[in-house]
């Protein structure tokens, strides 16, 4: 495992990790002390269907350029959208039955000063893990990129049910 990356709510987490809150509790959990940055942030519900990763990434395109944040468009482009795949891929909480209907997902951007998250949230309590991939399946690559390309990455449970996997751009 990377430095900065928090794959269990058990792991100790990057410092000044100041989207946690909002992630974990969908809002900021108090006021920023006065004098403090505060961020601002973004979430939307896709379609759980095939055009989600391109729908997340024509979304997270158009917010980089309204926050004038376009350095990071390439490396966010590719990851919101390994991390959408994997949110329809092993988000469906296995629990539920395939006729519970209601798959989550959904993107959230946020921003501070000079540094951007993009998460995804589905469904599933199962934390992802990043592993070896196998050269002989096509699949298996997705964390690998996201660590290649974000400055760290993790995932945090959310409440009732799910987690946000994010990703960090400096």
């Amino acid at each position: 495992m990377s430095e900065g990356e928090c794959t269990s709510a058990l792991d100790p987490c990057p410092p000044h990790t100041w989207w946690l809150p909002t992630l974990s509790h969908g809002s900021p959990a108090r006021r920023p002390p006065r004098g403090a940055t505060s961020h601002e942030w973004l979430s939307w519900r896709l379609d759980a269907d095939a055009t989600a990763p391109s729908v997340a990434r024509e979304i997270a395109l158009g917010i980089l350029r309204e926050w004038g944040m376009t350095r990071f468009a390439a490396d966010v482009e590719l990851v919101v959208s390994e991390l959408v795949t994997n949110a329809l891929r092993h988000g469906p909480d296995p629990e539920a039955g395939a006729d519970s209907g209601d798959c989550l997902v959904q993107l959230t951007m946020m921003r501070r000063g000079g540094e951007l998250v993009c998460a995804v949230r589905d469904g599933n309590d199962r934390l992802p893990v990043r592993r070896e991939p196998d050269f002989m399946l096509e699949t298996g690559r997705g964390l690998r990129l996201v660590s290649c390309f974000a400055t760290s990455w993790g995932a945090v449970p959310t409440v009732p049910v799910g987690k946000f996997v994010w990703a960090l751009f400096r």
